[in-house]
C-alpha cells in the first residue's frame, strides 16, 4: 500500500476514533494489548493500559488500523516474555472465518500474487478458490458482501451457542456474547468463572468435543440388546445429533448412490432404503434393527454423521479456542481490511455487518481507480460491478475498497 493510500485509511479512522467512545474490555488493567498497520494485524505487542480513559485516549491520537486485547487476564500485561506475565485465567473464545470454513462466493476475487492473474471465483472452471488456475500457486480470496454466506455463519454461531455451550455445557447466556470480526466472520466471547481456570489440554478437549473428532458412533449403542439400542433424536449432546443425522439422511436421500456418498457402506444403504419407514420410525425410538455388530458398522454412522454435522473437524478455529495468550479483536474497533467496526451482536438474526457494521462516514466522496470489485450491497446501497473503473464513491464504501486491496486513490475523474 502506497503512502498516499495509507494516509487516507489513518485520517478516516482518527475521525472515528475522535467522534465515538470505544469501551474498554472488562478488567482493562489485567489485559495485554496488540495494534497493527497495513497488512499485518499485529506488529506490537505487550501494551496495556491501566485506564479506559487511557484507552480511549491512545485510539483518538494514534488510530491504529488494528487493535486486539488478550483473551487471558494477567498480573503484570505488559511484562515480557510470556511466562513473566502471571497469567489469572483466560476467557474462553469461539471463532468462525468464511475463509476457514471455505464459504466462498461466486462475488469474491482471486488474486495471484505469483504470476499477476486474477479474476472472479464465479469464473474458475474446476479450480478451487485459493488456486491460481494459470500457475498453480496459493491464491488470494478476496471477500465481498454476500448473503447466503452470511446466514450459513449466523447458523453455526447459533448451533454452537445453543446446542454446545448452553445444552451441552451448561453455559448462562449471559455468560456469552457474540461479535462480529468486522471482516469475515464472528468471535463467541465465554466469560464464566468457571470456565476461566481451564487450562491449554482441557479447552482443546472442548474445541474436539464440539468438532467430534474423536467421535466414535459405537460407544453410543447398546450392542447386548435385540434388537439393538441406540440413541434417540431427542438425546441430548452427541448421541441425539447423530440420530437427527441419520433421520436427517435417510430422508433426503433419493437413492442408495446419496448414501454411499455420505460414506455408508453400499450394503447397509440399500437396506436402509429398502426399509427406509420401518428404520425412520425404530431410530425416533431408540431401536436401530438393521445395525449389526460387526465393527464395520459404525464405522458407516459415524462417517456419515461426519458428513453432515455441521461442526465436524473444520468449522472452529482449534487454535482459538486453546490459546490463552491468544489477542482478539477489541469490539467497537476498526477493522483494518474493511473499515468497519468489530461490535458486539445483539441480534444475530437481524444483524446485517455491511450496513449496520458501516460506521464510517458517507462523506467526503473520494476520487477512486477500482481495478476489479463485483456488483455488491453496502450500507443500503448497491455498487459495481467494476472493472478498471475510475469513479467517485462515498468515504465508507471507498475504505472497504481500499482495504481490500482493489482500488487506489485517484486524481482521476469519473469514466
Amino acid at each position: 500500500m502506497s503512502e498516499l493510500l495509507a494516509r487516507v485509511l489513518k485520517d478516516a479512522f482518527r475521525r472515528y476514533y475522535r467522534s465515538h467512545s470505544v469501551p474498554a474490555p472488562p478488567n482493562i488493567d489485567e489485559r495485554e494489548f496488540g495494534v497493527g498497520d497495513y497488512g499485518r494485524k499485529i506488529v506490537r505487542r505487550h501494551m496495556s493500559f491501566a485506564t479506559e480513559r487511557e484507552f480511549q485516549r491512545y485510539l483518538r491520537e494514534e488510530a491504529p488500523l488494528y487493535i486486539s486485547y488478550s483473551v487471558g487476564y494477567f498480573e503484570r500485561p505488559e511484562a515480557t516474555p510470556m511466562e513473566a506475565k502471571g497469567l489469572k485465567g483466560a476467557d474462553l473464545i469461539f471463532e468462525f472465518d468464511a475463509d476457514e470454513l471455505g464459504l466462498f462466493s461466486p462475488k469474491d476475487i482471486w488474486i495471484c500474487n505469483h504470476c499477476g492473474a486474477k479474476g472472479f471465483v464465479s469464473d474458475l472452471k474446476g479450480v478451487r478458490p485459493g488456486i491460481c488456475p494459470r500457475c498453480k500457486d496459493p491464491a488470494k480470496v478476496i471477500m465481498f458482501p454476500d448473503p447466503e454466506r452470511e446466514e450459513r455463519l449466523k447458523q453455526e454461531v447459533d448451533t454452537l451457542i445453543k446446542d454446545f455451550l448452553m445444552s451441552d455445557f451448561g453455559i448462562s447466556s449471559r455468560e456469552i456474547s457474540v461479535n462480529f470480526s468486522g471482516n469475515r466472520g464472528y468471535h463467541i466471547h465465554v466469560r464464566s468463572e468457571a470456565l476461566r481456570q481451564l487450562d491449554k489440554e482441557t479447552r482443546v478437549e472442548l474445541t474436539e468435543y464440539i468438532t467430534g473428532q474423536s467421535l466414535d458412533a459405537r460407544y453410543f449403542f447398546d450392542v447386548t440388546s435385540v434388537p439393538m439400542r441406540g440413541p434417540k433424536p431427542s438425546d441430548p449432546g452427541w448421541p441425539g445429533r447423530i440420530a437427527r443425522s441419520v433421520i436427517k439422511a435417510i430422508r433426503s436421500s433419493k437413492d442408495v448412490s446419496d448414501l454411499v456418498m455420505l460414506g455408508v457402506d453400499p450394503r447397509m444403504a440399500r437396506r436402509i432404503m429398502r426399509e427406509r419407514q420401518t428404520i425412520l420410525d425404530g431410530i425416533l425410538r431408540g431401536v436401530w434393527p438393521f445395525l449389526s455388530r460387526e465393527k464395520d458398522v459404525f464405522a458407516s454412522i459415524t462417517a456419515l454423521v461426519r458428513a453432515l454435522s455441521p461442526f465436524m473437524g473444520k468449522e472452529i478455529d482449534a487454535g482459538t479456542s486453546a490459546d490463552i495468550h491468544r489477542l482478539i479483536r477489541v469490539p467497537g474497533s476498526l477493522h483494518g481490511s474493511t473499515g468497519l467496526a468489530a461490535m458486539p451482536v445483539s441480534n444475530l438474526k437481524s444483524f446485517d455487518p455491511y450496513r449496520d457494521a458501516v460506521v464510517l462516514p458517507e462523506r467526503p466522496y473520494l476520487h477512486l481507480h477500482v481495478d476489479m470489485a463485483p456488483e455488491f450491497e453496502f450500507a443500503g446501497q448497491t455498487y459495481g460491478p467494476y472493472v478498471d473503473k475510475n469513479i467517485e464513491l462515498p468515504l465508507h464504501v471507498s475504505v472497504f475498497l481500499i482495504s481490500k486491496g482493489v482500488a487506489r486513490w485517484s486524481l482521476a475523474t469519473r469514466d
